[in-house]
């Protein structure tokens, strides 16, 4: 296992001197000494209870190697440092156990609450540290940071997981995968939060919890629903793009480590001059892409629950380092209309095709470390796709627009609102970490650190106006439901869908594909939303429908009438009153003229 995932690089040396940062501090704490506010030698492990976040953050990252990492007390104690008596034994009376013994019940309370809640969504997973290299000078299209210098180093934090099955579910089912990734930059922490697939299944926030309540369990038996994942998605005219992926072989990768990872939405990159770009994240498996076949990842299942888990593990604790190319696309804001362009770029059930928008290397991902504790560095580890530091922005993607809210709000309900004391979750790389935020369960850092609970004040005022997200113009200034989704309603909506079947896909795959679903498809009680499914596909290629039909055991229902339900597939479920018909649409021009003063 590497000593540190930064060795032979700089880390972020283009900003600040590093004896301005706090990682010096953190290094010449645990090492050495210099300038500085001093400390005194720890002499003992005491469960990290002598050292803060950012201390610990900088071990379990790899930035800084040594230091005190396992317990050495003397003896055990309980959680108020009281010598623990025994291993075997409670204390009775006449052998039955008494309420005064503070041990044995602090034992089983700590016990009975030693869980999380379980994550919503992406509960079950895996994760290591590695470090981000730039390989390009983007400087001219963003002013992030840690993407100023060729050569420059960021640690990082990336989290694998499947998406909506329970955190005991055996890692190769049929499901995408959540690959997530945390920059520990010196402004900040950045978090992409995307897939192993480009593209999601809906693209209005108000659906997104149906798209995942339909993976979930029947909840009268609590057994996998098939009927519930064939509905929603039959019903859902938008959802065949990922639909198809899901079904392929990508559903059931080789691991965690042989995907690719998108960052599935579009985002901006902004410059020092305040101009702005689009981009889509593209993050290209150095080691190639590899699928289990549908009946393969079942055996995997049964042989191996935790087959990915233990692959990245073993991987990496073996000496091998693992990456990933991080490529973009990017397209001006002036060409980001779907009139011009024929497909909506802010649509995230869409890709950009690559032919109008080549794909671009501007680093690699490497992971080379594993976390040092399971619970405390990959369960508490907490990602918002709203954590974007200056030189990157949003887009009128309006799933992205929610995801930037409620990803956070998640967690601080689940791990609470003090949620950057964790280590895995401190920003500790960035060179100003002073906040507006106070109080809340389990604060135990400065919290007001001597400033004032309010702002503005007469004593502190150190904003930084030049951080404000760069404005843009959206197509119109009216409130209410009516949509904006450019394909919304129009057979267009399966277009890319149909460039996927007939053009990227090789027939192998295809039957794959036919075979996968069939076998989950026969498994549905309802032939009306078989019915329906089978539509949805024929809207894509009748060829792919049909394969499917003739899989299915028993057939309930002609494939004549397939073809008839498909017609009018792309309305279902779109309300004619909300639909786009005055050119409403998504777009984020870049303003003519300055919004904020110069």
């Amino acid at each position: 296992m590497a000593s540190s995932v930064l060795d032979g690089g700089a880390v972020n040396s283009n900003q600040w001197s590093i004896t301005q940062h706090p990682l010096e501090a953190i290094k010449t704490s645990i090492q050495s000494s210099t300038a500085g506010e001093s400390r005194g030698t720890r002499v003992s492990h005491m469960m990290s209870a002598n050292e803060g976040p950012t201390d610990i953050a900088a071990k379990i990252s790899g930035c800084v190697s040594g230091g005190i990492r396992t317990d050495d007390a003397p003896y055990f104690t309980n959680n108020e440092g009281m010598p623990f008596p025994d291993a075997c034994h409670s204390k009775t009376i006449g052998g039955i156990p008494v309420a005064s013994d503070v041990f044995l019940f602090q034992k089983q309370q700590t016990f009975s609450r030693s869980k999380n809640l379980e994550r919503m969504v992406h509960p079950c997973g895996s994760g290591a540290f590695g470090y981000f290299e730039c390989t390009k000078n983007v400087a001219n299209l963003t002013r992030a940071n840690f993407l100023q210098k060729v050569g420059e180093k960021t640690p990082v934090f990336v989290r694998f997981s499947t998406v909506t099955l329970g955190r005991e579910f055996p890692d190769e089912a049929l499901n995408p995968r959540g690959f997530a990734i945390k920059f520990y930059t010196k402004e900040g922490n950045y978090d992409i939060v995307g897939l192993n697939f480009p593209v999601f299944f809906c693209k209005d926030p108000i659906q997104g919890l149906d798209v995942i309540r339909s993976q979930w369990r029947d909840p009268k038996n609590f057994l996998p629903d098939q009927d519930a994942l064939f509905d929603l998605l039959g019903n859902t005219p938008e959802a065949n793009h990922a639909g198809l992926m899901f079904f392929s072989d990508h559903g059931t990768p080789v691991g965690w480590r042989f995907s690719h990872g998108y960052g599935c939405h579009t985002f901006k990159w902004v410059n020092d001059q305040g101009e702005f770009v689009y981009i889509k994240y593209h993050f290209i498996a150095k080691h190639g892409q590899k699928q289990f076949t549908y009946d393969e990842a079942t055996q995997i299942m049964v042989e191996d629950p935790d087959y990915s888990k233990r692959d990245l593990w073993e991987t990496i604790e073996h000496g091998e380092e693992i990456e990933w190319t991080a490529m973009i696309q990017t397209m001006n804001s002036n060409e980001a209309d779907p009139e011009k362009l024929g497909f909506d770029p802010f649509d995230v059930t869409k890709v950009w095709p690559r032919d109008q928008f080549p794909m671009e290397e501007f680093g690699r991902l490497v992971l080379n470390k594993n976390p040092e504790d399971f619970h405390r560095d990959v369960e508490q580890a907490a990602f918002s796709p709203g954590s974007m530091v200056p030189g990157i922005g949003d887009s009128p993607d309006p799933l992205l627009q929610f995801r930037m809210f409620f990803y956070r709000d998640a967690q601080y309900y689940s791990i609470g609102v003090n949620l950057h004391q964790i280590p895995v979750n401190c920003p500790f790389m960035a060179q100003s970490f002073s906040l507006v935020n106070f109080d809340g369960q389990m604060r135990v850092d400065a919290n007001h650190g001597g400033n004032k609970p309010y702002v503005p004040n007469s004593f502190a005022h150190k904003f930084r106006p030049d951080a404000a997200e760069p404005a843009y113009e959206v197509s119109d200034n009216v409130c209410s439901r009516k949509s904006h989704y450019w394909h919304e309603g129009k057979k267009n909506d399966y277009a890319q869908a149909k460039e996927l079947w007939r053009r990227v896909m090789t027939e192998t795959e295809r039957k794959k594909t036919c075979y996968n679903i069939a076998k989950l498809l026969k498994l549905v009680r309802y032939p009306l939303i078989q019915k329906k499914y089978l539509a949805r596909m024929y809207n894509v290629a009748p060829e792919w429908s049909q394969g499917v039909y003739e899989l299915l055991p028993k057939k309930e229902f002609d494939f004549a009438e397939v073809k008839e339900l498909s017609q009018t597939g792309q309305e279902w479920y779109k309300e004619k009153k909300f639909r786009p018909s005055q050119g409403e649409r998504l777009v984020g021009y870049a303003p003519s003229k300055p919004v904020y003063n110069v």
